[in-house]
């Protein structure tokens, strides 16, 4: 009986310690499918932020073409017409019949006048504003200061308003240009 009884111990043990090692391997396998799945949607985010930023500036780039093409003609019957304002007016007005991406999903074009990057817009859901000019050598404004290098991709850091973002940035060509798509960090977590 006493035999019986430390077999039944025994096996319960066993069975304990294969329960704990099933448990622990399972929690194990989900973490690394869930770490996988996390960095398989940003680096999916990153594609599509890069594309978008790219896809952007290659526009910008097409319209101020044309315009350069016809500025002169332009120039001669109205002589205070500015190509560089009308084809910021013309991507404006784009912007401003887009409805933006993900909750804090925006577009910013800018460009360094001096020693500080004036943001000609602000393409955030529904609303498209001038943010306050910044010290091109803050911190703040990484991505966009990036553009202004001319450098173009993807990184994690400090956008305008000091928050960490997901950005991919575009210089923009012949203008002076840089063009950021971000999202706020937070956000692609979250997703």
């Amino acid at each position: 009986m006493q035999k019986d009884r430390s077999d039944l111990s025994e096996e319960k043990r066993r069975s304990l310690l294969l329960s704990i090692i099933l448990v622990v391997t399972g929690m194990v396998a989900t973490s690394a499918a869930v770490v996988l799945l996390y960095q398989v949607a940003l680096d999916e985010r990153r594609q599509d932020m890069i594309i978008t930023a790219q896809s952007q500036a290659r526009l910008i780039e097409a319209v101020a073409r044309h315009d350069l093409e016809y500025s002169q003609w332009i120039k001669d019957e109205v002589p205070e017409y500015d190509p560089v304002e009308a084809r910021l007016r013309q991507v404006i007005a784009a912007h401003e019949a887009f409805k933006g991406f993900g909750e804090t999903g925006e577009f910013t074009l800018a460009q360094k006048i001096g020693d500080q990057i004036v943001f000609r817009f602000r393409h955030y859901a529904d609303r498209v504003i001038k943010p306050e000019p910044i010290p091109f050598n803050s911190d703040l404004a990484e991505p966009m200061r990036s553009a202004l290098s001319g450098s173009s991709g993807p990184l994690i850091g400090l956008d305008y308003r000091g928050v960490t973002v997901f950005a991919a940035y575009e210089p923009v060509a012949n203008l002076n240009l840089g063009i950021v798509a971000k999202m706020d960090l937070a956000e692609v977590r979250r997703q």
